[in-house]
């Protein structure tokens, strides 16, 4: 396995009981090191429960694209994408995923007839 850019090699031991490992190591300078992980597996889809009101659930977790709506744990509430979000922070570590929603109607577009005069 190559090493991604940005990063070092880090002398470590692991160690495992079941579904849990435990990671062990020194850092220069920083010193000793270590990290309590539980594997798990995702057996079924998460239920989401009722959607918010004039969305539906598309049933996919990922980052939103531009423009897409989802679900905001934090705020609690629908938000727009304003930008396509990678998936990762500004450390390159992963954020996951969020609740994709589709508007259950297209909102009203005001309807703008322009119309030529030939008066001129």
């Amino acid at each position: 396995m190559e090493i991604p850019d940005g990063f070092e090699k880090v002398e470590a031991k692991v160690f495992r009981r079941g579904d849990e490992l435990i990671v062990v190591g020194i850092l220069d300078p920083e010193g000793p090191f270590a990290i309590h992980v539980k594997l798990t597996q995702k057996e079924e889809p998460e239920d989401f429960g009722p959607p918010p009101d004039g969305y539906e659930w598309t049933g996919e977790v990922r980052p939103p694209r531009k423009g897409e709506y989802f679900w905001s744990d934090i705020r609690g509430r629908v938000v727009q994408a304003i930008k396509d979000e990678s998936g990762t922070n500004q450390f390159g570590e992963s954020t996951g995923g969020r609740k994709i929603l589709r508007p259950l109607a297209r909102p009203a577009r005001p309807s703008l007839r322009l119309v030529k005069n030939d008066e001129d």
